[in-house]
């Protein structure tokens, strides 16, 4: 999702504007698999994912029966080129995991326009981006050359998507906006094998770096046939790469709301109570996680940014963890210290 995007527009408009948003549009819940196709006779509208991700499913019977072409995440919306056009879509959209879209119907659109004048202005901007990232992605796949930009006009999911379409073998690297290099990938045929973001590996280092939307500042593909010795005695990355996509747009939602739940930065953590209990199956995948923190912190204070910095783990596996145990009274906040931390890469343990 490009920091651009839907909902970061929406902090842009007045009350009134947000109030005519809500009252011209709705929000649907899909179920894992429910399908959209947008076009004529289907009461057209665009539609902006405000949960979840979506599959993009080439609709042509001559391409493989239901197969992913791409993916969509929150912020990111589809179906309006149907609405505008008045022609069918080629593709169909399909729900990853349960989803929610936020649906603006065509016959409202002369309302839309009255009352949200930057509604358009935002969809023409989003329109113009998207023909340049098409342009760009066609042309590395065609020429199999190398990739670059900045992430203010180029989203990760798409970045990582043209990467495997094209089948490409090189390094992904990604600087921050004062030129420093904060994360690399090394892609073997189009598959992340080996990651690096700041000092997380692997599978932590590809979370990681999905989990923040608004990350800015530049990245570059660049061919070549073997990783970098740093990333080379990283840990192997053994997933599919579609599921680690789907995967990483889970965790990205998970994440934002476990981040409005978290605690201060600075506030003080200790334990509060003789033995961990850890008997709930839907926290079962971060177990290890939470025996960790457990002994961290069997007989020290660590405010929330430094116990974070004694792990070698993302954030979404941290806060996931670490609100259990608050709210399962087996951890307690203590107090609160220096304003204003900033949570920064923890070393490798």
């Amino acid at each position: 999702m490009a920091k651009n995007d839907f909902f970061s527009f929406i902090t842009s408009l007045t009350p009134m504007e947000k109030k005519a948003i809500g009252g011209l549009s709705q929000v649907i819940h899909l179920e894992e698999g429910a399908t959209i196709q947008p076009g004529p006779g289907r009461d057209d509208a665009l539609y902006i994912i405000s949960r979840g991700a979506m599959e993009v499913v080439h609709a042509d019977p001559r391409y493989a029966a239901g197969a992913a072409i791409s993916y969509l995440s929150r912020g990111d919306m589809f179906g309006e080129t149907s609405a505008l056009s008045g022609l069918p879509s080629r593709n169909a959209f399909r729900a990853c995991e349960r989803t929610s879209v936020q649906v603006f119907r065509k016959r409202d659109f002369a309302e839309l326009t009255r009352r949200v004048p930057g509604f358009f202005f935002h969809l023409s901007q989003a329109l113009a981006s998207r023909l340049v990232q098409v342009s760009d992605m066609a042309f590395m796949q065609s020429n199999c050359l190398e990739l670059s930009g900045n992430l203010a006009n180029f989203d990760l999911v798409t970045i990582y998507q043209t990467i495997l379409n094209a089948s490409q073998t090189g390094e992904l690297s990604v600087k921050n906006d004062t030129g420093e290099r904060v994360a690399s990938f090394f892609f073997q045929s189009g598959q992340p094998k080996f990651g690096r973001y700041y000092n997380l590996l692997g599978e932590q280092a590809f979370w990681q770096l999905f989990l923040h939307a608004e990350l800015t500042g530049t990245f570059a593909f660049a061919l070549c046939e073997e990783p970098a010795a740093d990333l080379a005695a990283s840990h192997i990355i053994q997933r599919h790469p579609t599921d680690m996509l789907i995967t990483a747009l889970q965790y990205r939602d998970e994440f934002k709301e476990l981040a409005e739940r978290a605690p201060d930065l600075s506030c003080v953590i200790q334990r509060a109570c003789l033995n961990l209990s850890w008997d709930h199956p839907e926290f079962e995948d971060v177990r290890a996680l939470a025996e960790r923190l457990w002994t961290i912190c069997y007989n020290a204070q660590y405010t929330v940014a430094e116990l974070y910095q004694q792990l070698a783990v993302n954030e979404r596996d941290y806060y996931k963890t670490l609100l259990r145990l608050i709210d399962s009274a087996q951890f307690t906040i203590l107090s609160y210290e220096t304003p204003q931390l900033v949570m920064t890469a923890p070393a490798v343990a």
